[in-house]
C-alpha cells in the first residue's frame, strides 16, 4: 500500500529578531544564488547546521514546494490572510520565476497584509518587473548586497546592507540602521516596511 503523507508547510510564529511576524523559510544555499561569498558567513546556514529541527523544516519547506507546489501556496496563502504583516525567507531566497510570479499573485490578493522579502537574485526579480510591471505596494521586496557581488538595479529596488564586525560597509552614510525588531518597526510604520525606492538599510554583522 503507497505510503499517505500529509504534507503541511512549516510555518514561524516569529523568534527574538522577527518578533511576532510570521514567515516562511527555505533552505539557505540550496536556494540562494550560486556566486555569492555570503555563504561563508551565513547565520541561516549556520543555525540549520547546528539545529535539527531548523533544518528539517527548511527542508520539508522546500520538499512540499517541488512536490506539491499548489499546497504550499495554498497554505502559505492562508497564513498570509490571517495576518497583518509576513515574510518571505528568513532562511533561503527565491529559487525561480515561477516562485516569483506566485509570490506576486499572492500579495495582490491580500493587499491588507504587509509582505518583506529580501533577495539577491537581482536578475530574477529585474526580468520578472520588466514583464509584470509594478509590483503590488504591499510587497516590500529588498536587494541584499554583499560584497563581489555587482548589484543590478534599473528599478531602483531599496537595498539592505551588512555593517560588517570591522566597520566596514556596502551602503551610504545615509543608510537607515535596523531597528533590530520587525514587529516594532511594523507597527509604528519604520525602517524596512516603509523604506522607498532607492532607499538603503544597514544590519550589523551577525
Amino acid at each position: 500500500m503507497k505510503e499517505v503523507r500529509f504534507m503541511k508547510v512549516k510555518i514561524s510564529p516569529g523568534n527574538s529578531k522577527m518578533g511576532s511576524i510570521a514567515s516562511v523559510s527555505l533552505p539557505a544555499i540550496k536556494t540562494c544564488r550560486k556566486n555569492c561569498a555570503c555563504s561563508i558567513k551565513c547565520y541561516a546556514h549556520k543555525l540549520e547546521r547546528i539545529r535539527k529541527n531548523v533544518r528539517e523544516a527548511y527542508e520539508h519547506n522546500l520538499r512540499l514546494l517541488l512536490e506539491d507546489p499548489d499546497t504550499y501556496w495554498r497554505e502559505v496563502e492562508g497564513t498570509i490572510m490571517a495576518n497583518r504583516f509576513f515574510r518571505f525567507h528568513v532562511s533561503g531566497d527565491i529559487p525561480d520565476k515561477e516562485y516569483l510570479l506566485r509570490m506576486l499573485e499572492v500579495t495582490k490578493r491580500n493587499p491588507h497584509c504587509q509582505i518583506l522579502c529580501f533577495t539577491k537574485m537581482y536578475e530574477l526579480v529585474n526580468e520578472v518587473r520588466a514583464e509584470y510591471g509594478e509590483f503590488p505596494s504591499n510587497l516590500h521586496l529588498i536587494f541584499s548586497v554583499w560584497p563581489g557581488i555587482k548589484l543590478v538595479n534599473p528599478y531602483n529596488f531599496p537595498t539592505a546592507h551588512v555593517r560588517f564586525k570591522d566597520g566596514t560597509t556596502t551602503a551610504d552614510e545615509w543608510a537607515v540602521d535596523c531597528g533590530g525588531n520587525c514587529t516594532e518597526c511594523a507597527i509604528t510604520d519604520e525602517g524596512c516596511w516603509i523604506i522607498e525606492f532607492g532607499g538603503q538599510i544597514i544590519f550589523d554583522e551577525h
